[in-house]
């Protein structure tokens, strides 16, 4: 397929929910009420086309990847995975208020006056309710999470829970009043603040010395509640030379092999790649068949795609090497993920500064002792509560501190990110003292690309042979 055909088949996916124009021969705008978007084609060596999202209001791209345009069928596919990220997208309000008391009666009569406020105001705000037991199944859909005074106590948890949703306690005289007025004003300048004050995201501190001077492709998949965020990231002696993102619903091998084939491409055109390193999960979920990842099967066959060395590893052992190389007080390193509204998850260990990889990379893949645990929840997580969550988190960190005694467990929970708690939970199977410390996690991209660049540095300098880590 080339480029003119493939504009051309775009522009006949006229939709009613947006405006697919042309631009110019190389160029498809993509408008709808709440995104712009774009398809832009690039004649390098080959023809590259590149898909973006972003929101109308923030401007923060939401969708975004690109791929070397050959196959018909891989080239529709990808665009109509767009379009289904922006129908969902659009419809959402721009700011989705959760109110939440401890029943759920009374904030539903708040919300409505809210609704009635913040259309005579004409605000495009949408006020909803839910019972603080339910606001799990909610509270992950919102822009902006309300409390009503009677539990405001709980909100160092939901914060920590809905990070980074904007999460506050309604004042108290607003509440008792039901003045709307009030609470819009509230919410429209906690915002303001939120936007004013955000954080950048901290980089990594400086690697420690790795005794070669190759330069390293990396790539680190990971995939949260409703997206897949691919992190790529070139290397030159631990030095960062680029960064850069691809945002996706799914995960699969054909969007590595995407980025193989554009980005990895691109930079070989102005610096020189001795090698590439990818971490991955255990199961990509966008394949025609879920299935365990062969890691050595994927390394040999993406290594014969783009002629160079390519290493593949899971990547919570990844994250855990990472953040083993970041400081200096642990030797012993484990890190559990649980993702969101699930019981399974994967734990990755570092023992005394060796990775603990196992055979077929099988260690720290939690899925055999899941469906053993808890049959129950084998087929179906859509009825996953905080409790259950903390009940597996508890049962794996149990799991590792039996297995490898470690210093501490960096852990990565929504649901369950009160350390403390967790330390209560264990100590009714084992004695304080034998508790690591806990430590927990929301952004591990930093550790993540780390340590996939530490991993495919020993590789390539021949350090530590894939049979020298641990098993």
């Amino acid at each position: 397929m080339n480029s003119r055909e493939y504009t051309e088949w775009i522009l006949s996916q006229q939709r009613e929910d947006c405006a697919i124009s042309q631009e110019n021969e190389d160029h498809v705008i993509i408008s709808s009420e709440c995104s712009d978007g774009e398809v832009q084609i690039y004649h390098l060596e080959c023809d590259i086309a590149e898909l973006r999202l972003a929101d109308h209001e923030t401007h923060e791209n939401y969708f975004f990847l690109h791929f070397e345009l050959k196959e018909e069928e891989h080239a529709k596919g990808l665009f109509q995975e767009m379009m289904d990220a922006l129908k969902k997208h659009t419809g959402r309000t721009s700011v989705n208020i959760l109110l939440s008391c401890t029943s759920g009666f009374t904030t539903s009569f708040f919300a409505e006056k809210l609704n009635e406020a913040a259309s005579t105001l004409s605000l495009d705000y949408t006020f909803s309710a839910t019972a603080f037991s339910e606001i799990h199944k909610h509270g992950f859909d919102a822009d902006v999470i309300l409390l009503a005074p009677q539990i405001a106590w709980q909100l160092k948890k939901a914060k920590e829970v809905f990070e980074p949703r904007l999460v506050l306690a309604i004042p108290a005289a607003a509440f008792a009043s039901y003045d709307a007025g009030a609470v819009i004003q509230f919410v429209q300048a906690e915002l303001a603040k939120k936007q004013t004050t955000k954080e950048e995201i901290a980089i990594a501190k400086l690697m420690r010395d790795i005794d070669t001077s190759a330069v390293m492709f990396v790539i680190n998949m990971v995939h949260d509640r409703d997206s897949t965020r691919y992190y790529q990231r070139l290397y030159e002696a631990g030095n960062v030379i680029f960064t850069e993102e691809v945002i996706k619903e799914q995960n699969s091998r054909q969007d590595i092999i995407d980025i193989l084939d554009t980005q990895l491409r691109a930079i070989r055109q102005k610096f020189r790649v001795d090698a590439v390193s990818i971490s991955v999960p255990g199961i990509l979920t966008g394949e025609s068949e879920v299935k365990r990842v062969d890691y050595e099967e994927l390394s040999q066959s993406l290594s014969e795609h783009c002629g160079l060395p390519v290493y593949v590893f899971h990547n919570t052992v990844a994250v855990a090497y990472g953040y083993y190389a970041q400081q200096g007080k642990y030797d012993i390193v484990c890190y559990h993920s649980q993702p969101a509204g699930t019981m399974g998850g994967g734990t990755g260990t570092v023992y005394r500064g060796m990775p603990v990889n196992g055979r077929n990379q099988m260690a720290g893949e939690l899925d055999p002792i899941f469906r053993m645990q808890f049959p129950e929840f084998a087929d179906s997580f859509s009825e996953v509560t905080p409790a259950d969550v903390k009940r597996a988190v508890v049962f794996y960190l149990a799991a590792a501190i039996s297995e490898f005694a470690p210093e501490v467990i960096l852990v990565r929970s929504a649901l369950t990110p009160d350390m403390d708690e967790l330390k209560e939970e264990l100590k009714k199977y084992m004695k304080e003292k034998d508790i690591p410390d806990l430590i927990h996690v929301r952004d591990i991209g930093e550790y993540a690309l780390l340590g996939t660049m530490l991993y495919g540095m020993h590789r390539f300098k021949g350090g530590v042979s894939s049979a020298a880590l641990v098993k």
